[in-house]
């Protein structure tokens, strides 16, 4: 009766995030059916002839979720060929997943060019940035230490946010986080991602900014500086030791190095690029947080580390201030580059906003203060999805409790158009400054 009752799960052809040139992720996230439950689950390989090793290592902690929820989990390998699924997943040490959720002192046996990790505890973090260490010496020292900045910020986060225990014979045991990261030689990039079934974004945010609305807005809200970590007088944990700046700080070197960073938890995305911030929703989701960072490996690039984070601090410290003062003038703020990036077009996500946050303040009396620092460009289709409510539901006031400052003359002639196009009369401007 338990053979009859088993579920095959064949993976597809092709498992990757690539299509395209872009991230796509519905086909990996929809593969993963989590709802399964005390029963035998096999995963199929014999189909897959070409997967992606970020992809393919979602499916390890998808198979300890499995196995927590009762079910006996199969992994049915093919031949190795090229890229197929069976090799991928052979290269990475994967067979001995299960091993690695039980005892402490193992993790994966994998190939050296194709690292894999479980992350459970300092040991582990320590271990883990050692090899990654070496693995990127040859980029050059600063891509090095930049790069292990990022990834110590995002283990450190995944090791504090991203827990979760399960018992196994009467046993309890943490259910690992896992790292990997691959350098792609023939188009010089390297790719790693962090993952883990833990709490999730907007659950951990929830606890100190109730009323989040959706996954995308928590992931959203998290990578603003001063923001995840620190909760001011109501802060739910009682350890502060995270400032709240570890996601801000390494999105903003991210954009920096001219990489990507997708941020995945719960149905909701947010890609971090060279040039904006753009997120959505899927239709599926996955039960914690999952992060993967795509680094072009530019030998011309030149940074340094030290410069580029005394530069983001104050950064960081000028806009917590900036919405401090302003939060106490019963005013809100909003920092356009850090929601939605350099080049702020993304219709969608400004209504979202809008409907989220401006119209709430407006029926609160509310003034605005937009602070467009950094921001190349807008749309009007952005601008007025943004403002056009708002700025009908305050009719003429709208010119003296909408503040927009740092932006460019082609967006304040945007705004000044579309203040004028949503009033009855005209005004002589905008407040800028």
């Amino acid at each position: 009766m338990r053979q009859a009752s088993k579920v095959t799960l064949k993976v597809p052809v092709e498992f990757t995030f690539n299509r395209g040139g872009t991230k796509y992720f519905d086909t990996v996230l929809s593969f993963l059916r989590w709802d399964l439950k005390g029963v035998p689950v096999e995963i199929d390989f014999s189909e897959c002839r070409s997967a992606n090793y970020q992809a393919a290592s979602l499916l390890i902690p998808y198979c300890w979720k499995l196995k927590q929820q009762g079910c006996t989990v199969s992994i049915n390998l093919q031949n190795d060929d090229d890229q197929n699924g069976s090799r991928v997943w052979r290269l990475m040490g994967a067979q001995g997943l299960f091993a690695v959720s039980t005892d402490p002192k193992t993790n994966f046996n994998y190939n050296e060019h194709k690292p894999l990790f479980a992350i459970r505890n300092s040991d582990d973090f320590r271990e883990s940035l050692g090899i990654a260490d070496t693995f990127t010496s040859t980029f050059g020292v600063e891509y090095q230490k930049t790069l292990r900045y990022v990834l110590s910020e995002l283990l450190y986060n995944t090791i504090e946010h991203g827990k979760s225990d399960f018992f196994w014979r009467k046993h309890r045991y943490p259910t690992p986080s896992i790292l990997q990261f691959t350098w792609y030689e023939k188009v010089n990039e390297l790719h790693f991602i962090v993952a883990d079934t833990g709490v999730g974004v907007k659950s951990h945010l929830s606890q100190a900014y109730p009323g989040i609305a959706s996954d995308e807005e928590a992931i959203r809200l998290a990578i603003q500086p001063e923001i995840s970590g620190t909760f001011g007088a109501q802060d739910p944990y009682s350890n502060r030791n995270n400032a709240g700046m570890g996601l801000f700080l390494s999105s903003s070197i991210v954009r920096r190095l001219r990489a990507d960073m997708h941020i995945v938890s719960g149905n909701g995305m947010a890609h971090i690029s060279p040039v904006d911030i753009t997120s959505k929703s899927f239709d599926y989701h996955w039960p914690g947080t999952f992060v993967l960072v795509t680094v072009r490996l530019d030998r011309g690039t030149e940074f340094a580390l030290d410069s580029l984070m005394n530069e983001f601090r104050a950064q960081a410290r000028k806009e917590v201030d900036a919405r401090k003062s302003i939060h106490q003038q019963d005013r809100f703020y909003l920092n356009i580059q850090n929601y939605f990036g350099r080049y702020a077009d993304d219709k969608e996500a400004a209504i979202r906003y809008r409907d989220r946050h401006l119209l709430p303040a407006v029926n609160d009396g509310k003034s605005f203060v937009i602070d467009f620092q950094g921001v190349e460009s807008s749309t009007h289709s952005f601008i007025n999805a943004l403002l056009a409510s708002p700025i009908k539901r305050m009719g003429l006031m709208s010119y003296k409790r909408i503040r927009v400052v740092n932006a460019t003359n082609d967006i304040r002639e945007t705004i000044d158009y579309v203040l004028d196009d949503n009033t009855s009369e005209g005004a002589d401007g905008a407040k800028y400054d």
